[in-house]
């Protein structure tokens, strides 16, 4: 592919003005990195009275610098801001005679501009149309323009091989203004937006917006000494995507989770309206239909007042930041922790650059982490870090090293608040074994009635017993940390502090030692039963816990009470069962004898049926004596029931 002189020379001459605003008229001077994969970018610009600042930008970063810009301007107004829209073709082609796909093809043009001048080979006139001249075997698709000349003489000419000049200078000029459009549009990637500003002359003004940026990351170096002492050295990784190289850039990395939004402020959006349709119906002839007059309304005149100079944001009274004293100046925010990296900063767009931002002793202890629900015997080499410094720690990687034997492991943070404690594994500890056992229980401590339901109090207990064998050649700090569960209330010997998630217990187990540790969770229940509708097994287990004499005594005789119910019960149900066999075995009968004739085995079936209605009277004497026995020792369960 080849590169005219010209366009050449346009390209250069478009990157050349862009790098020169950036270089002179606004530079990047601060750059704040978020962990929610945004940067704040912060621009600043010596401006005169009644400026313009003109910023190029990425076609993807504009509606976010939409969203977020603020112009840091203490002595001016901002009169507005503009840039082209995000279809510049298609609006332009809202106003044109032709279409966009008519510029591809001779005869669709010619057809969109019918009455326009035009010269056809030496002839000129005004386009009348183009017809198609379908092609055969032989000969080719063609077209045929005709136009009226100027003589008014009607001529024909084919096109293929006729060469059309556009004479009118309002369709040329317009042609030459689509192509325009369509140029850019081809290599459109960016675009100017426009600052206008109102003020005296001589001023500096700040620009900041907000664009999607990758996220940047920590990584940690933990190094054990002989003596126990711990060094962390923090490292952050972050990369200049911005579009442009940075020269001797402020930056500020911010650690947090921000609510990040983003809005098609760039694009067209149209309203639906609903329509109303056109009445189109008849009058019938005589009909009179007569309008009621509105009422008079006296409307006072509306004047739109001007709008007011845009409000600006008064300067930030950290424009100009002072060296800070450490080589990092941390500081810990509501919601985010903030590290500004000392001096400043020269990266090339695209590339990634790497700072240490922390590097100091920090308290730390080794242990071994037994977590249980990781399903291995051994526990983790793990270093306990308390972070007593005045921010908190990003999440990211850490390699640990060990003076001695040098690179020991990997572990991983999942970030450290200020004034907490963190357990981070690198490696298993294969002399350390630990078993458990869980045990479980529950006792009612309380049982109260009242109005006829028992309200029981108990305690569920959940023990679970660690039994620690430890190393052979050295004594190990072991950490256990069992999961938190709402509700329940952890105790063991030797707890400790735990974490919002998980608890802890901290035991120390000699070289060749086997030791035994208890956490106990524990909760409180509240249960209430109707007493009457409770069964035996309930009775008794209640009446066994209570500790009030005179309770275990009302108790005992309601078990005693609900014994004789059931076994009422029970009887009634089983002279149930047998009544419904008796009446089975009668209908039985009933269906033979009326199947077979007279004779012997008529009279043995009348025996039966008369049998089984003898049987059934009997059965239905004993069920009703026993709904009376029923009844009595439903009298006196509700009778123990009300004495409570």
């Amino acid at each position: 592919m080849s590169v005219s002189n010209a366009a050449f020379s346009v390209l250069f001459l478009s990157l050349a003005a862009s790098t020169a605003f950036a270089g002179s008229n606004g530079p990047i001077k601060f750059v704040t990195l978020s962990s929610g994969g945004l940067a704040e970018i912060v621009r600043s610009a010596t401006v005169g009275q009644n400026a313009e600042i003109n910023i190029d930008v990425p076609l993807g970063q504009v509606d976010d610098i939409l969203k977020s810009i603020v112009i840091r301007d203490d002595k001016g107004n901002v009169k507005s801001l503009s840039l082209a829209g995000p279809t510049p073709v298609d609006e332009i082609f809202k106003t044109l005679p032709f279409k966009l796909s008519d510029l591809t093809s001779l005869p669709a043009l010619l057809n969109s501009i019918k009455g326009s001048r035009i010269q056809a080979g030496e002839q000129q006139g005004v386009v009348l149309g183009v017809t198609e001249i379908p092609g055969n075997a032989q000969t080719p698709l063609s077209w045929q323009l005709s136009f009226l000349r100027d003589d008014g003489a009607i001529s024909m000419v084919p096109l293929p091989g006729t060469q059309i000049t556009i004479v009118d200078p309002a369709i040329r000029d317009k042609l030459k203004s689509a192509v325009s459009v369509i140029s850019k549009a081809s290599i459109d990637g960016a675009r100017t937006i426009s600052i206008k500003l109102d003020g005296p002359e001589g001023r500096d003004v700040d620009i900041s917006y907000v664009v999607p940026a990758p996220i940047w990351k920590m990584s940690y170096r933990l190094v054990t000494g002989q003596d126990g002492t711990v060094r962390l050295q923090a490292w952050a990784i972050f990369e200049n995507a911005s579009g442009e190289d940075w020269h001797h850039v402020g930056i500020t990395l911010s650690s947090g989770r921000p609510v990040t939004l983003r809005q098609r402020l760039h694009q067209l959006f149209w309203k639906q309206r609903l329509e109303v349709t056109v009445d189109t119906t008849s009058i019938a002839v005589g009909e009179v239909i007569a309008a009621k007059p509105l009422p008079r309304r006296t409307m006072p005149a509306m004047a739109m007042a001007a709008p007011p100079p845009a409000p600006m944001m008064e300067k930030s009274s950290d424009a100009s930041m002072a060296g800070p004293a450490d080589p990092v100046l941390a500081e810990e925010g509501s919601v985010t922790s903030t590290f500004a990296l000392s001096g400043t900063y020269d990266v090339k767009n695209g590339d990634t650059l790497s700072v240490p931002i922390l590097d100091q002793g920090v308290k730390a202890e080794m242990v071994s982490l037994f977590r249980p629900e990781a399903g291995s015997e051994h526990p983790t080499a793990a270093a306990m870090i308390d972070n007593d410094s005045r921010v908190s720690l990003p999440p990211g990687i850490i390699t640990v090293y060990d003076v001695k034997q040098g690179y020991v492991g990997d572990a991983q943070t999942i970030g450290l608040p200020t004034g907490q404690k963190q357990a981070v594994s690198f490696a298993l500890d294969q002399k350390v074994s630990i078993t458990s056992e869980p045990r479980s229980g529950s006792t009612i401590t309380q049982i109260k009635v009242v109005d006829g339901m028992i309200s029981t109090t108990s305690i569920t207990r959940e023990d679970t017993v660690y039994s620690i064998v430890g190393a052979s050649d050295a004594p190990r700090t072991v950490l256990i940390e069992e999961m938190k569960r709402p509700g329940w209330t952890f105790k063991a010997d030797d707890m400790i502090d735990g974490t919002p998630t998980k608890d802890r217990i901290k035991t120390v187990v000699k070289a060749g030692e086997t030791k035994v540790v208890t956490s106990t969770l524990s909760i409180v229940n509240q249960e209430s039963f109707a007493l009457a509708d409770a069964g035996s097994n309930e009775l008794i287990q209640w009446q066994d816990s209570a500790t009030d004499p005179a309770m275990r005594a009302k108790l005992a005789d309601l078990v005693k009470a609900k014994t004789v119910q059931d076994a009422a019960r029970q009887t009634l149900e089983d002279l149930d069962q047998q009544f419904a066999r008796g009446e089975a075995d009668q209908q039985r009968a009933r269906s033979n004898l009326q199947s077979v004739g007279s004779g012997d085995t008529k009279t043995r079936f009348e025996k039966l049926l008369n049998g089984a209605e003898d049987k059934l009277e009997k059965i239905e004497l004993a069920r009703a004596e026993q709904r009376k026995i029923i009844e009595t020792a439903n009298a006196k369960v509700a009778a123990i029931v009300r004495s409570f």
